[in-house]
């Protein structure tokens, strides 16, 4: 059953008491930051879930130094289902009239949303910031008024009240100080100034089951945020709520739930938004650590009979790999980035040069097919195969 935490600890997004919800150790390559256990808890008031013992600092390390959003493909900037996604962020603009005021794109990644906006027609400037300088380097600006800067979410590059608008994508799900980061958008932006804030729907992770543990093994998000919670966090840095909207977008791999927020900056205190609760966040994470733990148990039984030999170094094989004990087995990635990465000391191999042997663990939800292909054509029979899922 969950305890309660001292009475010090409130709720970030809100300021209600919370409660310790469960462990959750995850791990990494070399000396990863993640090379720990999360301590996870959750509000009763607002419904949000969250790592409660891991600092904005110790964040900053990894999009710093382990991070691969520079290489990976779900980030392209010409995909069709990311533009799609650029398309849906603008039409909210556009529904509220906004459009054409100096703005900033803050972990723009690549820049993909600014150079969509530059591309149609936003007459103003446009810039893009971000902390990963190798996504930064690929930014290709199509307009003049596309900018690029580094930067991170809690010290704008920006002065005071110079901007009209900013946008966070994907972003509050990875930043532990909230607050702060709300504070800083508030110092940016002019009076009246727009914000626009997508993280992941948490409250229906349970519609999209990518993977059994998929949502909470992305090691970086440390918040899980329900529609209330979000709310309630910019209410208290004086944003008028203006619109709640939850839909459904892709990403070159899989759909997902998307919860977008606007908020405009008046300096005093809105009414509370009314948002039907869509799930329970809290039930959620406990039922996947408890699939997490049966999968552990599977691949305990199997080690037991032969040898193993687990294919992909996936956020999801990271949430599964501190909680078995093996005494012999391989890794193998056919990144030859990570084949030069060990895990406790244990090589990671390429794939062509793994014994066909005993059982092969198929450890990432989303390439599970591709591999499970690529390992047939190697001499892996399909009997030996096992799809974590």
């Amino acid at each position: 059953m969950p305890v309660e935490a001292a009475d010090t600890d409130r709720c970030p997004a809100c300021g209600a008491s919370v409660c310790y919800l469960v462990d959750w150790t995850y791990s990494g390559l070399g000396k990863s930051i993640f090379n720990y256990t999360a301590q996870f808890y959750s509000c009763r008031d607002c419904g949000i879930v969250f790592v409660n013992n891991i600092s904005d600092a110790r964040l900053a390390e990894y999009y710093a130094e382990e991070c691969s959003y520079f290489e990976n493909a779900h980030f392209s900037v010409t995909s069709p289902e990311n533009r799609e996604k650029y398309s849906a962020y603008a039409g909210v603009l556009r529904h509220h009239a906004i459009d054409s005021v100096p703005m900033a794109d803050v972990g723009c990644g690549r820049g993909g949303f600014v150079t969509w906006l530059g591309q149609y027609g936003w007459d103003a400037a446009c810039w893009g910031v971000d902390v990963d300088v190798r996504s930064l380097q690929q930014g290709c600006a199509a307009s003049p008024n596309v900018t690029f800067r580094t930067g991170d979410a809690l010290h704008l590059p920006f002065e005071d009240r110079c901007l009209g608008l900013l946008t966070y994508f994907h972003v509050l799900e990875h930043i532990r100080d909230v607050h702060g980061l709300l504070r800083e958008a508030d110092r940016v932006l002019e009076p009246g100034g727009q914000l626009l804030i997508e993280v992941p729907d948490a409250e229906r992770y349970g519609e999209f089951p990518i993977g059994s543990a998929f949502w909470i093994s992305i090691r970086e998000h440390i918040f899980h945020y329900t529609a209330r919670a979000l709310t309630a966090a910019l209410r208290a840095h004086g944003f008028e709520v203006r619109e709640v909207v939850r839909k459904t977008l892709p990403t070159p791999e899989f759909a997902y739930p998307s919860l977008m927020v606007l908020g405009q900056k008046t300096g005093r205190l809105s009414p509370a938004v009314c948002t039907p609760s869509a799930g329970d966040v809290a039930a959620y994470l406990l039922e996947s650590k408890e699939v997490l733990l049966r999968q552990v148990r599977d691949i305990q039984a199997m080690a037991e009979k032969q040898p193993v030999t687990i294919w992909g170094c996936s956020a999801e094989l990271f949430s599964v790999l501190p909680l078995l004990d093996l005494r012999d087995y391989r890794i193998c990635d056919s990144s030859k980035r990570k084949q030069q990465a060990q895990y406790q000391g244990r090589a990671v191999e390429d794939p062509a040069s793994v014994p066909v042997e005993g059982t092969l663990i198929v450890a990432p939800y989303l390439h599970g097919a591709a591999i499970q292909s690529a390992a047939s054509r190697l001499g892996w029979p399909a009997h030996a195969i096992y799809l974590l899922h």
